[in-house]
């Protein structure tokens, strides 16, 4: 029984197109067929798939028609370069409209053709699907037009063009709020429901979360349900425009929701409910669906814009405003007076809560200048200790809390910055019943981690639920009786052996940092209230607040569940509480926190009884979370160091918390439920999409484990990998959390982050957030039957490489297909590589037709991730190179800093090398030593630039022409003089310093002159060659206008041998894109290095250059010979700047493996076959691959070099000395 085939555009499917796209980028159409016999033979050609269609199409191989707009046949061509091929085979058919693809619905469908001329249609006329392809023509839509304010209801719009949200057309903002002249305060309105084809919805579904969906109509958006976040995707929108809203709260404004309304005829109502909905607002965003991400973050600036900036100084510290800022570096005392006031859209003064201030309890922040040790000059000793006797006095003035020193936030980074290094999380790896953190437990599963994934590999701690001294009772969660551990949890009878003074919670600490001194972070888990049920009234944090504890009741309506609390009754108490609370953790030994369970706040009912001096039952959940971040930032830095959960509902995410601050570590997903097979597909889902909601935000995924224990690495159903390769794409700390018997797994190995060659003890960042592919934020993902897979993008500049995740999400155990055209991932015309992690399989693409597509299939519950790099061309024939990066991880963007391509010609090399053996005498010298020494005048004109032996070997050539060449080497010499002088009287002055016993000039300032000088002359001397290959070797040929022709070729990165317009031109070795891409390497590394190993070289004629008659040179040959002049290929350098100890894979196509000749490692030059470290391997290029770029003669290698294996090789002086990413140059043969 033949299989049915799934298509893309579906059959009875509807969509729009704009006539821009139907007409330039063009339509693509696809069918997938499951892997059987039938599909087979299709693909082998005993059958052709068409389209059938009426689209007015460039088509050479459309059945010839008197009119465009008649029906017509285009094949559907089986697309080899196939991820997965296994599963099925894809076909694909991209067309292009003409003109008169204008304001019309066209029609399609498909059949089968047989050799014998039997058509199978698979659909009917019925079925048909349609495309609508309005016309470019068309005014765009705007605001007014798709938004119907109701009566007591103001639009304001505000057109802007700012260049942050994209350069193809303006961001449309407006702001719906309720009339001031209307007493109702109602706040609604309504969008037509034909002017929406589809959307994204965030709602809250849940208790604590909100969770998204896509719909299909905007009548499928939930009455019941209230909405965070709206993404329209508009019909008939000749610019795929898209209508983002967003509604927005004061602070303590919770119970206000946007609801949808009732759905009449054409029009769907929205509106705001709930007890203050006057002083909600709707925010919108209108722009195009490419840019989904950029119209989010537009919206919600024009949201934060519009709401009053309150100005709450809990403690006497300000730091809403500092977080605002997100400084990075310590502030400079008196901060606050320099802060500007936030934009407000209204008019009376700035609105100030002084509900709580007290001069006894302020604590200032220890903010300080910036430190010497940024300085470009280092203190010196007696600097030192001054700077210290004056922090120290600062510190002995500050204010206390109740006689309790506060513990200051040092100046360092947060540590729930995304840097690298693994976090791991107790929750999961816990075995007992109760999941408490048992010191025993944590120190076993913490040994089976780095037995796991390495030594060294995790470097933060979170411990989770279990470890407060907590009272639990009938009818209740448990209440914090205290600040310290339960003692229970220090089970470890070799630990309690330290000082039994201190507390439970610092012992507990400083024996996990000791025993693992990877481990720089350590964070403890706490709820809002104190524990799940707030506090103890008769426990010793009760007794020591300023008055008893206030009662409250909670009634959840999502879980129908109700529970009482006691919690702090004031303000002032809320402020005490926290305060002590984060000095308690801070004094042992933690520096962040995760604040669980902030959502809960919102259920607390009013109670009638209470004292009417009280705050609002309403107001608590704001002024718990202000103290709670006040003291925060106090405590664990600017950063702010928590870790915000069970929290991703409006209250924070639709108000001032969020929308005037930026860099919080946010969960904005339910909790990670590992046994749970259909819960890890929507675990994704809900992740990428609550993430829109919160660009300016990290959004933590939550922590991950082993999904199942009997899994393998081999099986489809991969949900360890499944997770592991999508954490890659977010930024937020990577956590995970398994038991100490957990099996071994390459995908979590893959999370490890390598050491950073430039900086000792730093590790290399393995994240970069994933965007979703323009063309796929709309799609439905998660629905039964076959369709398109999750898909995010991550790019990576400085490689101009791209790593592309997927995951199959869909449900009923169906498989997932995409066709993707290289375009999406790499815009830039040319040739790439990709490379499959979990398979290792290469695959050859350009942007051509008939090898510019790759199709995925992916099984239910798989995953993969692919790596784009751009491949190489070069000017040798038969030589590329193109950049793998580390394949061993899922992506390594901070890795990799430059790369470049040169050639250089090894016979000149050699005359090089001997004029380098030449008396000192023979050859020009420059100072290259930045130390200190007492060496005579002489050898300072010891070195010269080492990029300028390379062209003095021309001079012979050089000398025989009339172009400059004499001025050429003069002024290299009068340059290298002068710096030789100038050397000569520094050192000069020195050891004349010295003889009369005066006081020595400081060695640092003596060296930074001389290192200024080094690279002024360096520039100098590069420079003058950049001239005299242009005047020396361009002038000779013009261009096809007349003319010099490099100026055009200024600004590429990388020339291809096509763009050169005469052989003359191919003979320049340093071009200028190559000569700017350097001299960027040397000011991003902050060195000469790699000026100094660029391979200047102006390659000899390839036939002899007859003299001009007017020449005066003598024309005598200086060797006769009647043999032929025999012209030596090129080398190919490819030269990288690497800073990460990891395997580093090169993709080298050339004739042959004896091709690659070497590799140098630092200016050190190693035999690529007798070296450890360095491997070559001889890949095959998967089926499907574009055929102009393998060579018949030739094949195609992997080289690896393994940068962990050569550290460890190296001296350990040596090692300590790299400040800078290491040079990695492969030499590659033409011939």
């Amino acid at each position: 029984m033949r299989s049915a085939p799934v298509f893309q555009p579906a059959l009875n499917s509807s969509r729009s197109v704009p006539q821009a796209r139907a007409c330039d980028d063009g339509l693509t159409f696809v069918a997938h067929y499951p892997a059987d016999k039938y599909a087979a033979s299709l693909a082998q050609g005993a059958a052709r798939l068409e389209l059938w269609t009426d689209l007015p199409v460039f088509q050479s191989d459309a059945a010839s028609t008197s009119k465009a707009t008649s029906w017509k046949s285009v094949p559907l061509v089986h697309v080899k370069a196939t991820v997965g091929y296994q599963s099925g085979y894809s076909f694909v058919a991209k067309v292009k409209c003409n003109d008169e693809a204008a304001d019309g619905v066209f029609g399609f469908t498909y059949r089968i053709v047989h050799p014998d001329g039997q058509i199978d249609w698979l659909g009917s006329p019925s079925n048909d699907g349609q495309i609508y392809v309005p016309s470019l023509q068309n005014s765009p839509l705007t605001i007014r037009q798709l938004v119907q304010a109701h009566k007591g209801t103001d639009l304001s719009v505000l057109d802007t063009s700012d260049s942050d949200h994209g350069q193809d057309g303006a961001i449309t903002s407006a702001t719906l709020s309720a009339s001031l002249r209307d007493a109702s305060g109602n706040l609604s309105f309504s969008i037509k429901l034909s002017d929406v084809q589809s959307g994204l919805v965030i709602e809250r579904t849940k208790s604590t979360w909100c969770t998204s969906r896509r719909f299909q109509s905007l009548a499928d958006v939930s009455p019941d349900f209230g909405a965070n976040l709206l993404a329209l995707e508009l019909a008939q929108s000749s610019r795929r425009e898209m209508l983002v809203l967003m509604p927005v709260f004061e602070d303590a404004n919770v119970t206000s929701r946007l609801m949808r309304g009732s759905c009449t005829g054409d029009r769907v109502d929205f509106h705001i409910n709930g007890s203050d909905k006057p002083q909600a607002k709707v925010s919108f965003a209108l722009g195009t669906t490419d840019k989904l991400e950029q119209a989010i973050a537009a919206c919600r600036t024009h949201a934060a814009k519009s709401l009053r900036t309150c100005s709450h100084e809990p403690l006497g510290l300000s730091w809403s405003a500092k977080k605002a800022l997100d400084l990075e570096l310590p502030q400079s005392p008196g901060v606050e007076d320099m802060i500007p006031s936030l934009a407000c859209s209204y008019s009376e003064p700035d609105c100030v809560d002084i509900s709580f201030y007290s001069d006894s309890t302020a604590v200032e922040g220890s903010y300080q200048g910036l430190s010497t040790v940024s300085s470009m000059v280092p203190p010196t000793h007696e600097e030192e200790i001054v700077s210290r006797h004056a922090m120290q006095e600062e510190d002995d003035d500050r204010s206390t809390v109740n006689g309790d020193r506060t513990i200051q936030a040092d100046t360092r980074v947060s540590p729930l910055q995304p840097k690298a290094g693994l976090g791991f999380c107790t929750w999961e790896a816990m075995q007992n019943e109760n999941r408490r953190p048992l010191l025993s437990e944590v120190v076993a599963a913490l040994e089976a981690a780095e037995h796991r994934m390495g030594k060294g590999s995790i470097t933060a701690l979170l411990i989770d639920d279990g470890w407060q001294d907590v009272v639990h009772g009938e009818g209740h969660r448990g209440r914090l009786n205290s600040f310290d551990m339960d003692p229970s949890v220090f089970d470890l009878e070799a630990a309690n052996d330290g000082d039994q003074q201190t507390s439970v919670l610092s012992r507990y600490v400083s024996h996990i940092r000791q025993r693992f001194p990877s481990i720089k972070s350590v964070g403890f888990w706490m709820a809002l209230a104190g524990y799940w049920d707030g506090i103890h009234p008769d426990g010793p944090i009760a007794k020591e607040l300023s008055a008893p504890l206030r009662q409250v009741h909670i009634k959840d309506t999502h879980r129908q569940a109700s529970r009482d609390w006691y919690i702090q009754a004031t303000e002032l108490d809320m402020h005490l509480f926290w305060d002590r609370a984060f000095h308690s953790l801070r004094q042992s030994g933690i520096d962040f926190v995760k604040i669980d369970a902030q959502a809960e706040w919102e259920w607390i009912q009013e109670d009638a009884t209470s004292d009417r001096m009280m705050p609002r039952a309403s107001k608590l959940g704001k002024a718990a979370f202000e103290a709670m971040e006040g003291a925060a930032t106090r405590y664990f830095g600017a950063g702010g160091g928590v870790i915000h959960s069970m929290g991703f509902t409006s209250a924070l995410t639709n108000t001032s918390r969020t929308l005037h601050s930026q860099g919080m570590a946010i969960r904005c997903t339910d909790d990670f439920f590992p046994q749970i097979p259909d819960a890890h597909r929507h675990h994704l889902a809900h992740n990428v999409y609550n993430s829109l909601l919160l660009p300016e935000h990290r959004c933590d995924a939550d922590m991950f484990s082993h999904c199942l224990q009997k899994e393998s690495e081999d099986s489809q159903q991969d949900h360890t990998g499944y997770h592991a390769s999508f954490r890659s794409f977010t930024d937020a700390r990577l956590w995970v959390s398994d038991k100490a018997d957990a099996p071994q797994h390459a995908s979590l190995r893959a999370l490890v982050s390598p050491g950073q060659l430039s900086e000792q003890g730093a590790k290399i960042g393995m994240q970069a957030r994933g965007h979703l592919l323009p063309d796929a934020a709309f799609d439905d993902l998660i629905g039964e039957g076959s369709g398109p897979a999750l898909k995010l993008m991550a790019q990576h500049e400085k490689t101009g490489s791209a790593t592309l995740g997927l995951w199959n999400l869909r449900g009923g155990q169906a498989s997932s297909f995409d066709s993707l055209h290289v375009s999406q991932i790499l815009p830039k015309p040319g040739h790439c590589v990709v490379i499959s992690f979990r398979t290792g399989k290469l695959w050859l693409l350009a942007n051509s037709t008939e090898h510019s597509m790759l199709s995925t299939v992916l099984e239910a519950g798989s995953w993969e991730v692919l790596n784009f790099s751009p491949l190489l061309n070069t000017s040798v024939d038969g030589v590329h190179v193109a950049m793998l990066g580390s394949t061993e991880h899922f992506m390594t963007p901070e890795g990799i800093h430059s790369i470049t391509i040169s050639t250089s010609n090894p016979a000149r090399e050699v005359r090089r090398r001997r004029s380098a053996r030449r008396p000192s005498h023979h050859r020009s010298r420059s100072s290259r030593s930045s130390t200190y020494s007492n060496s005579s005048v002489g050898d300072s004109t010891e070195t010269a630039l080492t990029t300028t032996t390379t062209a003095a070997t021309k001079v012979d050539t050089l000398m025989q022409q009339e172009n400059g060449s004499q001025a050429v080497l003069l002024s290299l010499a009068l340059i290298n003089g002068l710096f030789a002088a100038l050397y000569g009287v520094i050192r000069s002055s020195q050891r004349t310093t010295v003889g009369k016993s005066k006081k020595l000039p400081r060695p640092d300032i003596l060296d930074a002159v001389i290192s200024m000088l080094d690279k002024i002359q360096t520039l100098m001397v590069f420079g003058l060659l950049i001239v005299a290959s242009w005047t020396s070797i361009i002038p000779i040929s013009s261009g096809k206008e007349g003319g010099n022709t490099w100026l055009p070729a200024w600004g590429k990165k990388q020339i291809s041998e096509s763009d050169f317009d005469d052989q003359t031109l191919k003979r320049v070795r340093l071009r200028p894109a190559d000569a700017v891409a350097t001299l960027k390497r040397c000011l991003a590394s902050r060195t000469i290095t790699p000026l100094r190993e660029f391979p200047i070289s102006i390659e000899e004629p390839r036939s002899p250059i007859t003299p001009s008659p007017s020449s005066t040179v003598q024309a005598k040959p200086r060797v006769i010979t009647s043999e032929p002049m025999v012209i030596a290929k090129p080398d190919v350098i490819f030269i990288s700047t690497i800073d990460m100890a990891a395997k580093i894979a090169f993709l080298v196509i050339c004739p042959a493996q004896s091709c690659i000749k070497s590799c140098t490692i630092d200016r050190v030059q190693y035999d690529c076959s007798a070296t450890p470290w360095i491997t070559i391997s001889a890949v095959e290029i998967e089926q499907g691959s574009a055929k102009s770029q393998r060579n018949e003669d030739g094949g195609a290698f992997k080289l690896e070099v393994d940068m962990n294996l050569w550290l460890e090789s190296q001296d350990e002086t040596f090692v300590q000395s790299l400040s800078a990413p290491v040079s990695v140059s492969v030499r590659v043969s033409g011939a």
